[in-house]
Order: C-alpha cells, then sequence, then structure tokens
C-alpha cells in the first residue's frame, strides 16, 4: 500500500502519512527500544520453534 492509498483511506494528506511514517521508524529505531526489540524476536522465535515442534510430532506420528 502506498502513502497515497493510505492517505486517501484516512482522508488526510500524504506528506502527514510520511512524516507519520518517518516519525514511526525513528521510534523504532530508538537504542532505548533495543530491549523490548530483543524480548518481541525471543518471543517469535519460540513460537516459530513449538509450532515446528508440534508440526514434526504430527508428521511423525502418521502412519500409512
Amino acid at each position: 500500500m502506498s502513502f497515497e492509498d493510505i492517505a486517501k483511506e484516512l482522508g488526510i494528506s500524504r506528506a502527514l502519512v510520511y512524516r507519520t511514517y518517518c516519525e514511526a521508524i525513528k521510534k523504532l529505531k530508538s537504542p532505548k527500544n533495543k530491549d523490548k526489540w530483543q524480548a518481541i524476536f525471543e518471543t517469535i522465535d519460540l513460537i516459530q520453534n513449538e509450532k515446528a515442534k508440534r508440526k514434526n510430532s504430527i508428521q511423525g506420528g502418521r502412519r500409512c
């Protein structure tokens, strides 16, 4: 979705959408958020590992 599409959907200017986007990216990149991002990535890894374990146990339990 482009900035133009978002602006039309929200009824605001493309420039405001772009400024908001830039501000959000700046905040996400802030060093003070490093620990928060690390926790998020660790949680995602745990979820993916659990899904893989479940998938493997389901596939391993099948008999043809």
